[in-house]
């Protein structure tokens, strides 16, 4: 997997990579003789874990803040500081895991 990094014109450092799709998780169903039924679930019915999915992204990377750009622009490894810097001003925050 290429990493590239390069600091922005505000001295943030950001770490650029390549990342996959993600998948959902499945969650199984717990135990729950003894806990009261609540509405609206139905009895052993897996659920799955809320994700992004579909395609894999551009991922940045800062101490502070994660950001995505999808899809990931072909010639990325190859691009100038300043172009990377264009596309993270285009990308997108991402949420906490």
């Amino acid at each position: 997997m290429i990493r590239r990094s390069f600091t922005d014109r505000d001295g943030v450092a950001w770490t650029v990579a390549e990342s996959p799709p993600r998948v959902l998780t499945l969650i199984r169903a717990r135990e729950r003789r003894g806990e009261p039924r609540s509405r609206g679930r139905v009895a052993g019915a897996a659920r799955f874990a809320t994700r992004d999915l579909d395609m894999p992204c551009l991922r940045f990377e800062s101490a502070r803040q994660r950001r995505q750009v999808t899809p990931i622009p072909s010639g990325w490894e190859e691009m100038p500081e300043d172009e990377l810097e264009d596309l993270l001003g285009t990308s997108t925050l991402m949420r906490e895991a």
